[in-house]
């Protein structure tokens, strides 16, 4: 019998009386049976024999954590493939998307769990099913752009009793309003990673380990809003060897980003995720959004269910639109209740966006919806390039007027605002008066 020591953490444990055991030091992972139970994540010293080909522990014993040295190694020796490639953007984040590729090859092969929330909306659910290429874990729609307290609260429940959990947040998240919940889910032992487009919040940030935002690397002036969360996971892909395999088209097309060209077939297919997405309830998966996509009869019928809905939406939404022509942009504004129904398709947000195609023209637009307590803000890239984006007016409404705005988010061309029922007329003539003096 040949003596071997092994010294390592702990990644998964199964068994009765005698116990199998994986440990992994950083360079590869073994297996030895032991007659004492170890949970996974623990750090160990292991005094094995070789025993027919098998490793068998006369003696184990805990050891100070070893885990940030084992993972160190093994980030290190991660066998990554160059990041996608697009333009000067996409380049700027390559050191970004680098680490976090290691960080998840480490969390793979040392068997973290790992949780992956996505937004419920095209952006989101393609970035999911880009990542769903080549990552395993367990995946759940999030039906909001905010991670809430309580949303953390029932994370902390769920996975804080995991070996080293590991939250993935896409396309959702970054705003101040998430801040709360992220300080939570960290304060309990959950690493989180972020994956999104929205402008990150100074007060959201300390709780990310690791993130890749286009508006980290954007020039001053520059609009990271434009590069969806899932054109980002799109460039992570090939690091790991997977394609995105034009996931990122749908995302561009869900988020009406012009970064790349789009046919009338990515925006068809960018159409139905977001429809099945409306009636999908919290904590959805992801494998239905992949099996609607690949049914050409399922994608068929929703398909004829969505346009027509919009249909109908465009026929009263013109019926509905109030416009007003400033120095920089013409703004629309509209009443979203006696369009849109909660919980029904189209959304508000999605109405919200088709006034572009409504009203037509080559020139700079704001579109305002206006329902009970919500003022939600769409934007066209003309608008931002005359200088108007969408967060910078929510983020002087929360300045300026906190007695009746609660709170509100988003990014350049996309953002909602929360008021105090009745209020809200009042602010969207502030709202108005803003962009006339912008």
């Amino acid at each position: 019998m040949v003596p071997v020591v092994l010294k390592g953490v702990i990644t998964r444990v199964y068994g009765r009386d005698v116990f199998s055991c994986m440990l992994h030091d950083g360079i590869r992972a073994h297996e030895f049976s032991s007659r004492e139970f170890f949970q996974a994540g623990e750090s160990v010293r292991a005094q094995c024999e070789s025993e027919g080909g098998k490793l068998v522990a006369g003696k184990v014993e805990k050891v100070p954590d070893l885990y940030p040295e084992v993972e160190e190694r093994l980030m290190g020796a991660a066998k990554l493939q160059p990041a996608g490639k697009f333009d000067k953007t996409a380049e700027m984040l390559a050191p970004a998307l680098e680490r976090i590729a290691r960080k998840i090859y480490a969390a793979q092969g040392l068997g973290r769990h790992t949780v992956v929330k996505f937004h419920g909306d095209a952006d989101g659910i393609s970035s999911a099913l880009i990542f769903r290429k080549f990552l395993r874990a367990n995946y759940a729609q999030q039906n909001g752009a905010i991670y809430s307290a309580s949303e953390a609260m029932r994370d902390v429940e769920r996975m804080g009793q995991q070996f080293r959990p590991l939250l993935v947040l896409l396309d959702f998240g970054s705003g101040e309003d998430s801040a709360q919940g992220l300080r939570i889910a960290r304060s309990a032992g959950i690493e989180i990673i972020s994956l999104d487009h929205h402008p990150p919040h100074q007060s959201s940030v300390p709780s990310f380990a690791l993130r890749a935002n286009p508006w980290d690397v954007v020039p001053e002036g520059g609009d990271g809003s434009r590069y969806p969360a899932g054109f980002v996971c799109s460039l992570l892909a090939p690091m790991f060897g997977a394609e995105a395999g034009g996931l990122e088209k749908l995302a561009c097309a869900g988020d009406r980003s012009e970064i790349m060209p789009l046919s009338e077939e990515d925006r068809k297919r960018a159409l139905v995720l977001d429809f099945v997405a409306t009636y999908s309830g919290f904590g959805q998966g992801i494998d239905f959004y992949s099996e609607v996509l690949s049914k050409p009869e399922l994608f068929g019928t929703i398909l004829l269910q969505a346009e027509s809905r919009l249909e109908e939406a465009d026929a009263q939404l013109r019926a509905a639109l109030k416009f007003k022509k400033t120095p920089k942009a013409d703004i629309y504004w509209f009443n979203l209740d006696n369009i849109s129904e909660k919980r029904e398709f189209p959304n508000r947000g999605k109405i919200s966006g088709r006034v572009f195609e409504i009203v037509g023209g080559n020139r700079p637009i704001v579109a305002i919806g206006v329902s009970k307590r919500t003022i939600i803000f769409r934007m066209n890239d003309l608008a931002v390039a005359n200088g108007l984006r969408a967060d910078s007016i929510i983020g002087a409404m929360k300045s300026s007027f906190s007695d009746f705005v609660e709170n509100g988010g988003g990014h350049a061309r996309a953002a909602a605002l929360r008021i105090t029922e009745g209020f809200e007329a009042a602010a969207v003539e502030e709202i108005i008066k803003m962009i006339e003096r912008n």
